[in-house]
């Protein structure tokens, strides 16, 4: 598949991650362009942590992501959550011929994390925690590897599970459902050809790309039911970025090469273009969607209130930052550094 949006291109390997309420606030530059002046706040580390990263919320100040103690497969990065001042470190996939390294894509409520778990070599393994550690999940029949890209706060998974033989890849979209623990089933009523679920909203419908004809289209699936969305004028690739309270974001590629590169999909099921954004990363309950915006230096990054921009954090001289996550307590997080040369730690910007 072209691009597996959370899947082959979501494999960001983020050696990163790490939250707790109570540490001290860096000097990020935020600028109040109409709603917010974002304060941010460092979460703690454990001693001996080089690097942490917050890449996904509970929605209810709770965060998960990575954190890091070296920069290599041997050192690794552990999956890790932050709530209500507690830290839980849950590793990584303790299995021979698996690296002690893990990406972290989801937790829910209930604290449980989902992600996935490198390889010595090849596709990589889906995980969840549990019992304080992590699992690999169950795939289909003859796979080679899998992938998770979400949760809900039911404790249902969603991801892709690979089929492909003689080398060559071929995703599935599957969902663990929580309801029948151990199992893995491929969604049904979608096109016949290769994709992956993506995300999954807490009603139970998925967000899924379907690779048809050399084409990247998102699907919306619920109880074995799919539907096509409507796309852009002119887009070829969609590449999906969150599902939220019946909305979802995504990054869209034209034929002729002009169009708007963020989107938002609100509940009409109407795509509009995400004013000022270069790229988006995640979307919350109320519509709050945060990434990058069109700065040519790369160093902006942008709060927005449906389509249209409300704030923006850019770099200061002695620190960068960049945003992955909306919550739907309404702050937001991601990572900063120093500059230069600073470590990556987890940040939680709060509107004040």
């Amino acid at each position: 598949m072209k691009h597996m949006s959370g899947l082959t291109r979501g494999l960001l390997s983020t050696a990163l991650v790490a939250t707790m309420v109570g540490a001290t606030a860096p000097t990020v530059a935020a600028a109040e362009t109409r709603a917010c002046a974002w304060t941010p706040a460092v979460l703690a580390m454990p001693a001996g942590a080089l690097a942490g990263d917050v890449s996904a919320t509970d929605g209810s100040g709770g965060y998960a992501g990575t954190i890091s103690y070296g920069a290599d497969s041997v050192q690794g990065a552990r999956a890790t959550l932050w709530k209500d001042g507690k830290l839980t470190d849950y590793g990584y996939l303790n299995v021979p011929g698996y690296q002690k390294w893990v990406e972290v894509l989801g937790v829910n409520k209930a604290g449980t994390v989902a992600g996935n778990a490198f390889r010595d070599t090849g596709p990589s393994s889906a995980v969840r925690s549990r019992n304080g550690g992590l699992e690999r999940l169950p795939e289909l029949p003859g796979a080679s590897g899998s992938q998770a890209t979400g949760i809900n706060d039911r404790g249902d998974i969603v991801g892709a599970v690979d089929t492909g033989t003689d080398g060559t890849s071929y995703w599935n979209p599957v969902i663990w459902p929580a309801d029948k623990p151990g199992t893995v089933v491929k969604l049904t009523g979608l096109p016949n050809s290769e994709g992956a679920a993506t995300g999954i909203d807490q009603d139970g419908t998925v967000l899924v790309e379907v690779d048809k004809n050399f084409t990247t289209l998102p699907y919306l699936w619920k109880a074995g039911r799919a539907r096509a969305v409507r796309v852009p004028a002119g887009a070829t690739d969609v590449v999906t970025r969150g599902i939220s309270n019946g909305r979802f974001i995504g990054q869209v590629t034209y034929r002729s090469g002009n169009g708007a590169p963020s989107v938002l999909w609100d509940r009409d099921g109407v795509p509009r273009a995400v004013s000022r954004a270069a790229d988006v990363t995640g979307i919350n309950r109320d519509g709050r969607i945060v990434g990058r915006t069109d700065d040519p230096d790369w160093r902006e990054f942008g709060v927005w209130r449906s389509s249209a921009l409300e704030s923006t954090l850019s770099y200061a001289p002695d620190r960068g930052l960049e945003i992955a996550v909306a919550s739907d307590d309404g702050t937001i997080a991601g990572r900063s550094w120093k500059i230069p040369g600073g470590r990556d730690e987890p940040t939680v910007w709060t509107c004040r």
